[in-house]
């Protein structure tokens, strides 16, 4: 009874090994995926911008005193919408935005949560793909971050403060009175390291 039980366990310990090695060769691809397209795709966002800079408005017509806050401009990229690339020097990380947000576009580069750069409450988020979580925790009050837009303005912001919200905490991470906020989630997906920052 006890050696049948036994190798009862040791087939499911060995079942569990190979089920853990194979989510971790999972994830390892789709990040390598994501780091590949997002490698690929914010020259071309920059190329654009470039482009749009000529012609743009200087500085950018920010409220119609009819309509209210201008749209945040969009560029369509190989069936995808992008509103331009955030960038944070300090950890050497860059990543195209996309005007969006759902799980599948999330697989591609970061997303729009919510938000404006022309209402100062503009929240991305992106996945923890790379160890970003450990990245993001290792920035410093003051530590520049940078978002320019597809007609090639760019805003720049400050770290403020980190913080950890839960997954249903969605008003405090809309709502948060900061210009530029972007999370990622912890690991294990339990919370979300959220990057509050403002703007100079």
């Amino acid at each position: 009874m006890r050696t049948k039980l036994s190798r009862i366990l040791i087939c499911a310990g060995v079942l569990m090994l190979l089920g853990a090695a194979g989510l971790l060769l999972y994830n390892r691809q789709e990040a390598d995926r994501a780091a590949s397209f997002s490698a690929d795709v914010v020259p071309v966002i920059s190329r654009y911008a470039a482009t749009a800079r000529e012609t743009a408005e200087l500085p950018p017509l920010v409220t119609d005193p009819k309509t209210g806050p201008r749209e945040m401009p969009e560029a369509e990229i190989e069936g995808r919408r992008y509103l331009g690339v955030l960038t944070i020097p300090s950890i050497g990380y860059e990543t195209a935005v996309q005007s969006t947000c759902s799980l599948e576009l999330l697989r591609y580069s970061a997303c729009r949560f919510h938000g404006s750069v022309y209402t100062d409450d503009l929240v991305l988020c992106a996945h923890n793909y790379n160890r970003l979580y450990s990245e993001l925790s290792a920035l410093r009050r003051g530590d520049a971050v940078w978002f320019t837009d597809v007609d090639g303005f760019t805003w720049t912001y400050q770290v403020a403060e980190l913080e950890t919200l839960q997954p249903d905490m969605v008003e405090e991470m809309n709502a948060s009175g900061y210009d530029l906020t972007f999370f990622t989630c912890t690991y294990g997906g339990q919370a979300r390291l959220t990057l509050r920052c403002v703007r100079e």
